[in-house]
């Protein structure tokens, strides 16, 4: 591991409704490849955790991001995502691509507004069999 992936940070959010997705899951393995349109949240800063208290027991994901985009459409936009099945990718500054979510078990996000100054926050907290995924070509 270089120092560079040690000081890894989340760069990109992207969101994928699972009703447009074409997904090739691997179930055990850690590579999972999807092919559609992916949507950029435009996220300013953004958090993702996971947690795994022994191997192969259920991993705590928890994602929040928030976005200073407070334009009519794009808080449409993300009203309008929250609540519907999907999946997310994750880029980190390293180059890194990953996947939260699956086709059997997708992500779903809370959507938050307000604050001052003003800004949108979408969210998930949510138990999976499996962690985070890395991007494979299809």
């Amino acid at each position: 591991m270089t120092q560079q992936d040690k000081r890894s940070q989340v760069c990109g959010m992207y969101f994928m409704p699972l009703s447009k997705a074409e997904v090739k899951n691997y179930p055990g393995k850690d590579i999972i490849s999807v092919r559609g349109r992916w949507l950029d949240l435009k996220v300013a800063s953004g958090e993702y955790k996971e947690k795994q208290e022994a191997p192969g027991g259920v991993v705590e994901q928890e994602l929040k991001a928030v976005v200073t985009d407070t334009g009519a459409d794009y808080v449409r936009f993300l009203r309008n995502i929250s609540g519907q099945e999907g999946l997310v990718l994750i880029r980190t500054t390293n180059g890194g691509e990953y996947v939260v979510g699956t086709e059997q078990f997708p992500v779903t996000f809370s959507w938050e507004y307000g604050g001052s100054p003003l800004k949108q926050i979408i969210s998930f907290k949510r138990n999976s069999s499996e962690g985070a995924k890395k991007m494979k070509s299809f």
